[in-house]
């Protein structure tokens, strides 16, 4: 079970591909959402979780060139928060209309068989400048 954050990128430098894929930063957690041990810090103000613009260079340390000069909020984007054994996805609106982004998001994170809830968000947060 892993608890963080995620971008949908498309790789293909052709726009005519789709290529979408999820960028994860996350570390593994137990059912209450804790870091467990040899995990990145959590990042953000309170401390529980990682921040997207915090975190955005080292998510994209061994992406191409092309990703990791975007800003990180160009992509849209969304976290998975982890509570008493349930995750919960935060997210771009956009992002539900991509197929396979329930599949994606439960395999990057390891959720297969978590109770897990997915929830569009449509706050000025998770907008993205691909958009």
């Amino acid at each position: 079970m892993r608890k963080g954050l995620f971008w949908l990128i498309d790789e293909s430098a052709d726009p005519q591909l789709c290529t979408n894929q999820l960028l994860v930063f996350a570390a593994e957690c137990d059912k209450n959402g804790c870091i467990l041990i040899d995990q990145p810090p959590y990042n953000s103000r309170k401390g529980d979780s990682y921040a997207h613009k915090q975190s955005w260079e080292a998510a994209t340390k061994d992406s191409s060139r092309r990703i990791r000069n975007k800003s990180w909020d160009f992509y849209p984007r969304g976290r998975v928060e982890i509570s008493n054994g349930k995750a919960t996805v935060y997210h771009n609106p956009m992002l539900a209309e991509w197929s396979e982004f329930e599949y994606a998001v439960i395999r990057g994170f390891e959720l297969e068989g978590f109770s897990v809830e997915f929830k569009p968000d449509y706050s000025k947060h998770y907008q993205s400048n691909d958009c």
